[in-house]
């Protein structure tokens, strides 16, 4: 996540005024703007996995390289975000990053219901609602991201700024980890 902001150009300007550095890093805000919602959508990517993964108890090939793929996804990040800085006026980027995280949050779903499918690779005894509610929390991240991508007909920015409220999912709808920490017990 930290080799997103190395794509932000330090601005080089010779003899400098009091006025000119203000105005070179305000002309970077859409690098700034991609930065902030990369940033963003990778933690929740992460917590997700982290979520999803202390549920999982046992490995497979299959589990191994859908790992492999979202973690080749999530490393591509840093330069579709160095695309959307550099022209976030174009639709066709806006859709390419959206188709991106698109890609990212399918194979996190996938990766889960992989894992849950008959308890395969989980605990036995997991709590079947915290599969749905994880289920409804990794489909509820690419209907947004399809949402976005639709909105880019609109206006590029706006797509963008949705980006940056789908982490808002893992906020608002239910969290299996934070249930985990609290006092209900698992049925069987």
């Amino acid at each position: 996540m930290t080799i997103l902001v190395l794509e932000i150009p330090v601005p080089e300007i010779e003899h400098p005024t009091a006025q000119d550095i203000p105005r070179a890093l305000l002309r970077l805000w859409p690098m700034f703007l991609g930065y902030f919602v990369s940033f963003i959508v990778l933690g929740m990517s992460w917590v997700a996995q982290h979520e999803q993964f202390h549920f999982v108890k046992r490995a497979d090939q299959a589990l191994l390289w859908m790992t492999m793929l979202f973690l080749m996804l999530i490393a591509t990040v840093p330069f579709t975000t160095t695309l959307l800085g550099r022209y976030l006026d174009q639709q066709a980027v806006v859709v390419l990053y959206g188709a991106h995280l698109l890609a990212i949050s399918l194979v996190h779903h996938a990766t889960w219901r992989y894992a849950t499918r008959n308890r395969r690779l989980v605990d036995p005894h997991i709590d079947l609602e915290d599969v749905k509610i994880h289920l409804r929390r990794s489909l509820a991240t690419p209907v947004i991201y399809l949402i976005a991508i639709g909105l880019s007909f609109m206006s590029t920015v706006l797509s963008v700024v949705v980006y940056a409220f789908v982490p808002l999912v893992y906020g608002v709808l239910p969290s299996i980890y934070a249930k985990r920490e609290g006092s209900r017990p698992r049925k069987s």
